[in-house]
């Protein structure tokens, strides 16, 4: 029986473009929802990361949310909920094409996160096939080897000190600020992010990396913000997420309701009696 036909996957474009030096940019899914994943994809971002950690998508969700990403033509990829080997092995075999991990403060932090996402003899990631093996030019072993984006997150005082031993493990293809976790470790209020030295400790972390050729990156909270880092030679760049936009959109929208007519303003009035 005849079928539509199925795309392989040559390269990572997500690899392929941090290692070129150039820009990637995507966005956070934190709505758990596949539905929302393949109509934000079809955006136009490089990749969509799943957030495990801080939302409560289920295993079975993500994997779903996975297949709605690469049929919207994104990239998809993770953060795990910690530097654990079992999440980390796991998720790879569930399909994504890269992961960011969180808390890596240390060089053998990083290096346990390579090492979990290699194949023997280069790491311990134990085989038992991947989801995604079936859409990969070649053996998905060697490929997953060469062009998993390895990401690991630098948001810890700790982690700003140590930046340049850990952007120096091989294997590691690039890092991303937690921007408010690293505030919250240096003691700063929700006032001082971007402050001085919020974005001292933040450069620190991209002389690092460009110093290593590995690709910085960072969450963004405005498109505005996504070029104005892009400019600074920042690479792996998060713009908001799924609820974010959406929430967003919808205040927008609801502002520019006009509310002046008689009936709009006894409907507005009636606002929140449903119950």
């Amino acid at each position: 029986m005849s079928g539509m036909g199925v795309s392989k996957i040559k390269t990572n474009p997500v690899t392929d473009k941090l290692r070129g030096g150039q820009p990637c940019v995507g966005t956070w899914l934190t709505l758990c929802s596949p539905v929302a994943a393949e109509s934000i994809a079809q955006v136009g971002w490089d990749w969509l990361v799943v957030d495990a950690e801080h939302s409560p998508v289920g295993f079975e969700t993500m994997v779903n949310c996975f297949r709605a990403a690469q049929l919207g033509g994104a990239a998809p990829m993770a953060r795990v909920p910690w530097n654990d080997t079992v999440w980390i092995q796991r998720t790879l075999d569930a399909g994504a094409l890269g992961l960011v991990v969180p808390m890596v403060n240390t060089e053998a932090d990083a290096r346990h996160v390579v090492s979990n996402m290699r194949y023997a003899v280069r790491g311990q990631r134990s085989f038992g096939g991947s989801r995604v093996a079936a859409y990969i030019e070649g053996d998905y072993r060697t490929w997953a080897d060469e062009h998993l984006a390895v990401i690991v997150m630098i948001e810890t005082v700790q982690a700003v000190e140590n930046v340049e031993a850990i952007m120096a493990v091989d294997g590691v293809v690039g890092c991303f600020i937690g921007p408010n976790d690293l505030a919250l470790s240096m003691g700063l209020s929700q006032k001082e992010i971007g402050g001085e030295a919020h974005e001292a400790a933040m450069m620190e972390v991209l002389a690092a990396c460009k110093k290593t050729g590995k690709a910085a990156g960072k969450h963004c909270f405005s498109g505005a913000e996504v070029t104005m880092r892009i400019g600074q030679g920042f690479q792996f760049l998060a713009l908001m997420s799924d609820g974010a936009l959406m929430a967003k959109a919808a205040r927008a929208e609801f502002a520019a309701i006009d509310f002046s007519g008689a009936a709009a303003a006894e409907a507005k009035d009636a606002r929140g009696t449903l119950y």
